[in-house]
């Protein structure tokens, strides 16, 4: 199994604001589209069934908004983060 994010999306929330959302392939074809929190939220959810020391680690929140470049370098960290999970589970 295969998990890609090749792009991401500006989208509005209820209130108006807008977020990225990262857009994951698995094998190729689109399976959902998350913020980085809902990525984070499973983070932490594998991590107490699993062991902290055994998760790769996440990428870290940024308290302001991202840059483009910032967005781009997030996206490739993700997408990391997501192949190796998989490797180690």
């Amino acid at each position: 199994m295969h998990f890609s994010i090749p792009e991401t999306e500006v989208r509005s929330g209820e209130n108006g604001s807008t977020y990225v959302a990262y857009n994951i392939h698995v094998n190729g074809v689109l399976h959902c589209r998350v913020r980085y929190s809902q990525l984070l939220g499973l983070h932490e959810q594998i991590k107490k069934e699993y062991g902290s020391n055994v998760v790769p680690a996440f990428p870290p929140k940024k308290i302001f908004t991202l840059t483009p470049a910032e967005v781009e370098q997030r996206r490739e960290q993700l997408e990391k983060y997501m192949q190796n999970i998989f490797y180690v589970l």
